[in-house]
């Protein structure tokens, strides 16, 4: 009988979750999944959904996100709620940082310049944008935003990409000996001051100080030299156009119905010509370009799109923050 109460205290220690919000099958489930498929211990994991302190107002921040709700730099009648996202993030603060970021990181910056043909305004840029160069880099429990958002109560539409980031999370800490249970980062499990995902910190990190060890807390070599490769990696060419300016005389009502479609150049700059879509500067026929849309004040301005622009994309899926990257780009190299 003793052994029997044994296995029971043991058995029940491993299948139940002190979290009365998550569905305690669903989350045994899941770290019998990760103990097969990366021999992680059972108790280790259980351990970590027992601890778990729900944020109740997680969905709140995301029915917030600046992509969600805002504007390029004015807003049309019909919008609510709009906000100047190029106010937000394209302002006297981020560009003077900006500026002073360069200064204490030029080293680095124009190394990584070299390496992966990246402009260090727009690695500079980026850093400034996520976490005002390292300011804000985010005050949620990792693990439980991300087990919240696969697993528990704020399980969406999303749960499936959730559940991947917590398993690259939990494999991120294991391999770079942290503890899950005190990392924190943004409201969506962003992390360091770039704020990797936790599949992109496994997959674009880099150790670019040499201390064998890609940190994106505390080494602003390892955050420039990682911003650069996810950028590389994703794309970006070398000397490469970001956003060009258009002619005036330029059909702007075609040019409405182009800056609809994917931010994904699609379209060669021969066959735009053509339907009289033109720009003063020199484009090669053959490149593929998109056509972007932004609001400055009461103004519709057109803009071609460059690969380099969709990049951008590629680290945040937003238009805006492509847009806001490029500019505040701009402003800190004219500084």
């Amino acid at each position: 009988m003793k052994y029997v109460i044994i296995f029971f205290t043991i058995f029940a220690s491993l299948h139940v979750t002190a979290n009365s919000s998550y569905n305690t099958k669903i989350v045994n489930d899941f770290i019998d999944e990760m103990y097969d498929k990366h021999s992680f211990e059972k108790q280790k994991l259980q351990k970590l959904f027992n601890q778990i302190k729900e944020e109740k107002k997680l969905k709140k921040f995301f029915k917030k996100a600046p992509e969600r709700r805002l504007t390029w730099n004015g807003c049309e009648s019909k919008e609510k709620q709009c906000i100047n996202y190029k106010g937000l993030f394209v302002n006297k603060s981020n560009i003077e940082n900006g500026r002073l970021f360069i200064s204490e990181n030029l080293k680095l910056l124009n190394k990584a310049s070299d390496v992966f043909g990246i402009p260090k305004e727009i690695i500079t840029a980026i850093i400034g944008i996520e976490t005002r160069y390292g300011k804000n880099l985010g005050k949620f429990k990792t693990f439980d935003t991300l087990a919240s958002l696969s697993l528990g109560p704020n399980k969406g539409r999303r749960h499936e990409f959730y559940k991947s980031e917590l398993e690259n999370f939990l494999l991120l800490c294991r391999e770079n000996n942290l503890d899950p249970s005190v990392i924190k980062g943004s409201y969506a499990g962003a992390l360091g001051k770039p704020q990797f995902i936790s599949s992109s910190y496994r997959n674009y990190a880099i150790d670019f100080d040499g201390d064998k060890y890609a940190d994106l807390w505390g080494s602003n070599a390892d955050v420039i030299g990682s911003v650069a490769n996810y950028l590389k990696k994703n794309g970006w060419k070398r000397n490469g156009k970001i956003l060009t300016d258009l002619t005036k005389d330029n059909n702007q009502s075609y040019l409405e119905r182009l800056s609809k479609r994917t931010y994904k150049p699609h379209m060669t700059y021969k066959s735009l010509y053509k339907d009289n879509i033109k720009s003063e500067e020199d484009i090669d026929f053959k490149e593929k370009l998109s056509v972007i849309k932004r609001i400055e004040g009461n103004e519709n301005v057109y803009s071609f799109g460059h690969n380099n622009f969709y990049t951008i994309t590629r680290y945040n899926r937003s238009r805006l923050y492509a847009l806001a990257v490029h500019t505040l780009a701009e402003e800190i190299k004219i500084r």
